[in-house]
């Protein structure tokens, strides 16, 4: 799944995938978890994926042998797509005109990503070799989001808002909604989407006074259910296997789980700031301060912190001290990736890229979360 959330001025692109087809073959149903509530601490010892010079690691997945991901620098909108094969350590450019913003999904077949054309975002998808080129959807209206062989996105032409999934490997297409834009002189933007085991989740935010919605509907469900969120333009909406998780203005965040009539108020742990993911019984969190994050994975029985490294074997000496940035993360089949930027202080306060170090790495999560 994949999702945009603010986190003290940075924006943060977020990739969650899991395997499963359901209904149509779509996936099987994963009871929820009500409660998180740790017992055991530790920190995770990550290992090194990437270390890139001069470039920022933007959207990223790793899925089978491999590793896939977008970098770029400040002086530009565009960012080059990359892979690498994990056994061989062999990179090869997909594409050099890629839109970051609009994240990235990488299947057993397809690697799918947004190209930039003079008419607008095309979401394409191309094989792992770099051939095969297919145009999904020329009318691309937000960020993407993948699980497993399952990638979903929201379009709009004109009046006319959809959102499709579709599965990559048999290219079979089911539109999970379709509606107009402004109806009954309401209208409404479609923010996110995000896949869940048991359906597709998205958001709509209000232009204007009325209420934003939040919409799901499971594979096999014959319509859509809605929840209103009131005074809130843009609520956030995170990746969660179990249904919609989403922060909602001044009230906090809420799970919504396919199978329950109404969402509930998430209690969380004061110390942490920021929900990242749900997924199987495990809640990532993002906290601490902007140069030194922590992310920590919470499970019914288990904490793991996962810190920022402190500086890279590529980051310059004699800078002054560095500031770590977490820019993207991907957690599926308990393996989580999770790309830092390494960056002088001095140079972000300059907004230049000089020192900056982009790099990723992986941490093996409990089995359950």
């Amino acid at each position: 799944m994949t999702s945009c959330v603010r986190y003290s001025g940075l924006v943060i692109v977020l990739s969650l995938a899991a395997s499963g087809w359901g209904p149509l073959r779509f996936g099987e149903a994963t009871k929820p978890e009500r409660g998180v509530t740790a017992a055991v601490h530790s920190e995770a010892k990550p290992r090194q994926l990437l270390l890139v010079k001069g470039k920022a690691i933007r959207p990223l997945a790793v899925v089978g042998p491999y590793l896939t991901w977008e970098q770029g620098t400040s002086r530009s909108a565009l960012s080059m797509l990359m892979e690498r094969a994990l056994k061989t350590g062999k990179t090869k450019l997909l594409a050099s005109n890629a839109l970051a913003q609009f994240g990235l999904a990488s299947t057993a077949t397809r690697v799918v990503f947004a190209d930039r054309r003079p008419s607008g975002p095309e979401l394409v998808a191309v094989r792992h070799d770099g051939g095969g080129r297919l145009v999904l959807t020329g009318s691309l209206a937000a960020p993407i989001a993948a699980r497993g062989d399952l990638v979903a996105w929201a379009e709009q032409s004109g009046s006319s808002q959809r959102v499709v999934v579709r599965h990559m490997r048999t290219g079979r297409e089911w539109v999970a909604a379709q509606m107009s834009r402004c109806p009954h002189g309401r209208c409404y933007r479609i923010d996110s989407v995000t896949l869940a085991d048991r359906g597709v989740v998205f958001e709509r935010g209000a232009i204007g006074p009325h209420p934003s919605l939040i919409i799901r509907r499971g594979f096999g469900e014959d319509r859509v259910t809605t929840t209103s969120v009131a005074h809130d333009p843009q609520p956030e909406l995170a990746a969660s296997s179990a249904g919609a998780l989403f922060y909602w203005l001044q009230h906090g965040w809420f799970r919504w789980d396919f199978g329950q009539k109404r969402p509930h108020l998430v209690k969380l742990p004061a110390s942490h700031t920021w929900v990242l993911a749900y997924e199987r019984g495990g809640l990532l969190f993002l906290g601490g301060s902007q140069c030194k994050p922590t992310l920590t994975l919470k499970s019914r029985h288990q904490s793991l912190v996962i810190r920022a490294p402190t500086s890279t074997p590529a980051s310059p000496k004699g800078f002054g001290p560095l500031c770590r940035l977490m820019t993207h993360f991907h957690w599926q089949d308990r393996r989580l990736a999770v790309a830092w930027s390494i960056i002088p202080k001095v140079s972000l306060r300059s907004g230049v890229d000089v020192g900056l170090v982009g790099t990723v790495v992986v941490i093996a999560t409990p089995k359950n979360a």
